[in-house]
């Protein structure tokens, strides 16, 4: 009922400014995040699928983390748009190190999730995560639907059928998607390991049959995917300042995204939500620092 009054609020604002809104340049978005997927797995590593879409699209292996390289850190900014500086999420814990320059209603940041519940409250957004600290930072009053995978390490394909699954029966306009086991990996074995190697074309194949879904779900033609990443690693571990820590790759493809190029401008892990605003058109809240990507077609 909130979601049904929140759109007719938002027709009747149309309605008396005489206001046209501008039409998105898609209808749907699929984020998909590869935990502990770093640069320096791409030249020797095989994944398939993720380099034939950078073909497709745009990519890539430069994208830097914000400070410090951590999971709660990276994925916080991914969606609110804000450096640690400003959200003061600086580790893996539920609640900020610092007070926040800026809070919703929600004693939360301003994600584009937020953004799209309050501005698009007619549109389908979720959240499917192995790890369930990514909930913290997403802000679940915004969503209309998540759900946390358990015993992904033990049923690895669980995460690849729940989002299929929400992806077909719901359609979503906006879904993120996360994915573990490359962390696990890392973790357990270290960046460089066999292990870790051995691991990277198991989780691409998930990325296909997540993005197979897509197309079997009938709207894949009128869709924008990404596949991005929170951090890399050193050693077994990360939160440090070293490249194999702070550089992950990013891709991005689908309905008026250029083929074939890479990305050579500056992108940060907040420039992802700055992106999925200018794609659906969302008012950023002052906080907000990063910028959208430089991607898009020529119209």
């Amino acid at each position: 009922m909130k979601k049904i009054i929140l759109a007719c609020v938002a027709l009747l604002t149309v309605a008396c400014t005489g206001t046209e809104k501008k039409a998105d340049l898609t209808s749907h978005v699929i984020i998909i995040g590869l935990d502990g997927w770093g640069t320096w797995c791409m030249e020797k590593g095989e994944a398939p699928f993720i380099k034939e879409k950078m073909k497709e699209g745009s990519w890539t292996l430069n994208k830097r983390t914000v400070l410090p390289s951590i999971s709660g850190a990276n994925w916080a900014a991914m969606m609110n748009g804000t450096p640690v500086e400003s959200s003061g999420i600086t580790n893996n814990d539920p609640f900020p190190t610092f007070k926040p320059l800026y809070l919703t209603e929600h004693n939360a940041q301003p994600t584009f999730f937020h953004l799209m519940a309050q501005q698009r409250p007619e549109l389908e957004t979720g959240a499917i995560c192995e790890w369930g600290d990514f909930l913290n930072y997403a802000d679940t009053l915004c969503l209309d639907y998540y759900e946390r995978i358990h015993h992904a390490s033990e049923v690895p394909d669980a995460i690849v059928d729940a989002s299929v699954k929400y992806i077909k029966e719901k359609k979503p306009n906006l879904c993120f998607i996360h994915i573990d086991a490359l962390d696990h990996m890392g973790h357990s074995f270290g960046q460089g390991s066999d292990e870790y190697y051995a691991e990277l074309p198991k989780v691409d194949d998930r990325v296909r049959r997540i993005v197979e879904g897509v197309k079997e779900a009938g709207f894949y033609d009128d869709c924008i995917i990404m596949i991005t990443s929170d951090h890399g690693h050193e050693g077994a571990s990360h939160g440090g300042h070293s490249q194999l820590e702070i550089e992950t790759p990013f891709v991005i493809w689908g309905k008026g995204i250029m083929k074939d190029h890479e990305i050579t401008e500056t992108l940060i892990q907040y420039d992802i939500a700055a992106t999925v605003a200018k794609i659906f058109n969302l008012e950023e809240p002052q906080s907000w620092r990063g910028k959208a990507m430089e991607v898009f077609e020529a119209k």
